[in-house]
């Protein structure tokens, strides 16, 4: 027996000879005196006085065990082997359970296995043992620390349940090594309960390995030769023009398995009604896309809300994703001119309006309108398209709700022109880590005047999709166009130029800011510097221009995945308003928008179609789907994942230094988990109660 507090035990033995001392002192010594015949006397009280000498040495004997006791109860008592001699420093061992929470583990009765072999892993442990329970999805969750409560770890295993969320086992490890790297001393072990599918290793590099000191355990719970089927994603714009007859959606569905799919149903739902229904045959391994015309009663402009399934299978959260499309009946499209003239033909939007009031039957409806001021905060928010037609400037406020309003998804059109104040333009729009502008102006070149010399447009990117149409021979020449003034511009980090003038400057540059998109036309969007708009490639230019912008803008619908944070682009005037978010579940959490009007929702655990709702103002809505990264079912080899994890040399595995903090510590932890001390500590208060009994009984 050893003690972590010696000096105690030393004092209790010393303090254990007071009682004897006083014993001793104390003790009566009687005069013998003679008398004529005591021996009635003598035989009367001789077993009386053998009683009481037989009590007061039992009282002595347990005031001096009392005392032995207590010192030795502080000196904190411990048997144990010599630490060198046990095995990694201590027979008490240190586990972690990880459990693997993610989607996949939903397949079949996977997850109600997993929890059985926690449950039997805990129960393998001894009673002084500490144990620590990880809930693992993408990210770890420590849900106890370690501790020697093994009801506690019990009872959070058999209420865990699974998530919406993809598999990360990194993560969830180097949490376990970090744990077990708190204790000083024990045998250290690491249980990962999981069906080890291949895609939660991705983030693993060769220096990901586990502390020399750790072991672990790989429980594969997966299930042999799974099938499962997944809609790994959509195709569809996210807005329809309603006299458009052949916009289509395309799901593409994979087959996980080894086995072939026939006549697989694939449903489309819009606004909760069933719209159609095809078939699809999959190859083992493969994808084959369901393609549905949007053949569907789009009367009014709003948003609409739907979803494509698949058959039940029995992994059911990758059966459907979900989408929003916004219906419209035109493109509704704003120019704000910045030369205004008496005659029309010279008046900066003459060719422009022409250009967008004549349609035709193949052409996306446009509702044009016009304005010389800009328009307000509200006035903005009904339009797809805004044009500055050779705008001079801008004020500070004006120039922030322009940005406000490309940054909340509209497309912006900016023209050039003698009008144009460069200076100005840089100041409010540019000039800042992310400015509005795609290009800084730096001087206008050419005489419109004199028009001896001009530059063409010769370099068209054509895979983009504003000139796609214009690839194919007899589709359109923009080399025709003679372009006798323009700005010098020099693009920003992250604009591109789409089309650029035979001497290399950029004719047509684009730029992503928000969810919005800014195109800058370098020359005038009429005659006065240019002769593009009498050439027959003006008029489908513009409207390819306008279409690309309002309905395959930067700011699409988002494809949110689940636990993505979603931000919310509100109008600044209701800053600090309250609006209510409602999950799929019909569950509110009411917020309260920020200073810029925009909040951000964190709360999506569960796919499906979210909608946020604001007074006065008609609901927005988004849709989360899961990650079908996570459909992929297939595991990883168990002994390959040891060797990534552990090493294969025996120099890996070296066990820990034994160093006197070390030792201190498994000393304190074997005391600790022995509770000697304790006991002790009752056997002293049983014998206090006893000794006065007998002491008032004497």
């Amino acid at each position: 027996m050893d003690f972590l507090a010696g000096a105690f035990a030393i004092a209790g033995t010393i303090g254990a000879s007071i009682p004897l001392i006083i014993h001793l002192l104390n003790r009566e010594r009687a005069r013998r005196l003679i008398f004529s015949t005591v021996r009635f006397i003598q035989m009367s009280h001789q077993t009386n006085v053998q009683r009481h000498k037989l009590k007061r040495l039992l009282l002595l004997l347990m005031r001096i065990l009392m005392l032995i006791l207590l010192g030795l109860a502080f000196a904190r008592p411990f048997i144990a082997a010599d630490p060198t001699d046990a095995p990694e420093l201590g027979g008490v061992r240190n586990a972690v359970i990880i459990l693997d929470t993610s989607y996949s583990m939903q397949y079949e009765d996977v997850f109600a296995t997993a929890k059985k072999e926690a449950i039997d892993r805990l129960d393998s442990l001894e009673s002084a043992d500490a144990v620590a329970l990880i809930l693992s999805a993408d990210k770890a969750r420590k849900v106890l620390p370690i501790d020697s409560e093994h009801n506690h770890i019990r009872t959070a295993i058999e209420s865990a349940e699974t998530t919406n969320y993809t598999t990360d086992y990194l993560d969830a490890i180097q949490t376990a090594d970090e744990i077990l790297q708190e204790v000083a001393a024990g045998q250290k072990q690491i249980y990962l309960i999981a069906d080890l599918q291949k895609s939660g290793w991705e983030n693993f590099l060769e220096t990901d390995r586990l502390s020399p000191d750790v072991h672990i355990e790989f429980v594969n719970v997966a299930v042999e030769q799974p099938n499962n089927r997944a809609i790994t994603g959509i195709n569809v714009p996210p807005v329809v023009l309603i006299e458009q007859k052949d916009t289509e959606l395309v799901a593409r569905i994979h087959n996980f398995s080894t086995e072939r799919v026939e006549k697989l149903p694939v449903t489309l739902y819009i606004d909760n009604s069933k719209v159609e229904t095809t078939q699809l045959d999959i190859e083992p391994n493969d994808s084959a896309d369901a393609t549905f015309k949007m053949k569907i009663d789009l009367q009014s402009e709003s948003v609409h809300t739907g979803w494509v399934e698949i058959d039940a299978d029995t992994l059911e959260i990758d059966n459907r994703y979900y989408f929003t499309v916004q219906s419209m009946k035109s493109i509704k499209v704003h120019a704000v001119n910045g030369e205004q003239k008496r005659a029309d033909i010279d008046d900066e939007t003459f060719f422009l309006t022409r250009a967008l009031k004549n349609v035709g039957d193949e052409g996306a409806p446009i509702d044009y309108t016009e304005s010389t001021t800009f328009p307000s905060a509200a006035a903005l928010q009904q339009y797809d398209v805004l044009i500055l037609a050779n705008l001079s400037t801008l004020s500070s406020a004006e120039a922030e709700r322009l940005k406000t309003y490309v940054n909340a998804g509209g497309g912006l059109i900016i023209t050039l022109g003698d009008k144009v104040d460069a200076s100005a333009y840089q100041q409010l729009l540019g000039g800042t880590e992310n400015p509005l502008m795609p290009c800084t102006l730096m001087q206008a070149v050419g005489d419109p005047i004199g028009k001896e010399e001009f530059q063409v447009i010769a370099s068209v990117d054509y895979r983009h999709p504003i000139f796609m149409p214009f690839s194919n021979p007899n589709h359109g020449d923009f080399g025709k166009g003679r372009f006798y003034r323009y700005f010098q511009t020099a693009p920003t980090s992250e604009a591109v130029a789409i089309a650029a003038f035979d001497d290399g400057s950029p004719a047509v540059l684009e730029k992503i800011y928000g969810n919005g998109r800014v195109l800058c036309f370098t020359s005038t969007i009429d005659r006065e510097w240019n002769d593009l708009p009498i050439h027959g490639v003006y008029l489908p230019f513009l409207h390819e221009t306008i279409k690309y912008l309002a309905l395959k803008q930067a700011g699409k619908v988002p494809d949110y995945r689940v636990g993505d944070s979603v931000e919310y682009n509100g109008d600044q005037d209701d800053a600090g308003k309250e609006v209510a978010v409602f999950d799929p579940d019909r569950k509110e959490t009411r917020m309260t928008l920020n200073e810029q009007g925009n909040l951000f929702y964190e709360n999506t655990e569960n796919p499906g179609i979210y909608s946020v709702h604001a007074s006065g103002k008609s609901a927005r809505y988004f849709v989360v789907n899961a990650d079908t990264a996570e459909s992929d079912l297939a595991l990883r080899n168990p002994e390959e994942l040891t060797s990534m994890l552990i090493g294969s040399t025996e120099v890996d595995r070296a066990p820990a230094e034994l160093t006197p903090e070390v030792e201190r510590k498994y000393e304190e932890d074997v005391e600790k988990n022995q509770g000697i001390a304790t006991y002790l500590l009752l056997a002293v208060f049983a014998l206090a109660i006893t000794e006065m009994f007998l002491a008032n009984r004497v």
